[in-house]
């Protein structure tokens, strides 16, 4: 007997993207939670908690509010070579959103991108994503600990002592 050769294809970006957007108009996924497409094209839950989800709510606040500008949670990101990508929060100035309306995935990345860890968070797979919103164009990246209230900061040349942005932290830190 011959063997058996099995090779599943995977979808090109534009065909994850347009998956993505198909899934973001069907109502079945309006109240799943954080989900993201693989690059296989398959849809992955994260679970989201009550801390997470405050987290999320405090920071684009607090970016608005410090920064001016605008702050969105769970807005889909284009990537040439995947699939879009989905921060917990983003923000820029105005200018960015209003010069890339979105129909659910930005053409490139805004100045900033956050994740806020969970528990079910791999710490390098976090950084992995980080790298690819600033591959993205994004200037800065936040990955961010609510337990721990630390905040790693990483910039396209690395890991940052301190934001380039002037954000006070201690403000969402006392909210929590």
């Amino acid at each position: 007997m011959g063997a058996v050769e099995f090779r599943q294809d995977r979808p090109t970006p534009r065909e994850l993207e347009e998956r993505f957007l198909e899934y973001l108009a069907d109502r079945r996924f309006e109240n799943l939670g954080h989900w993201e497409l693989n690059d296989r094209g398959e849809v992955v839950v994260s679970p989201v908690t009550g801390e997470h989800a405050r987290m999320q709510f405090l920071l684009g606040a607090e970016l608005e509010r410090q920064l001016g500008g605008r702050a969105w949670g769970e807005q889909g990101i284009r990537q040439s070579d995947g699939p879009p990508l989905v921060p917990d929060v983003v923000w820029s100035d105005t200018a960015f959103f209003e010069s890339h309306k979105s129909d659910g995935i930005l053409p490139g990345a805004p100045r900033l991108c956050v994740e806020v860890m969970s528990a079910s968070n791999d710490p390098e797979q976090l950084r992995t994503k980080c790298r690819a919103y600033l591959a993205c164009g994004a200037e800065e990246t936040w990955i961010v600990q609510p337990g721990s209230q630390a905040i790693e900061i990483l910039g396209p040349e690395g890991l940052r002592e301190r934001s380039a942005l002037p954000f006070d932290f201690a403000a969402v830190w006392a909210k929590l």
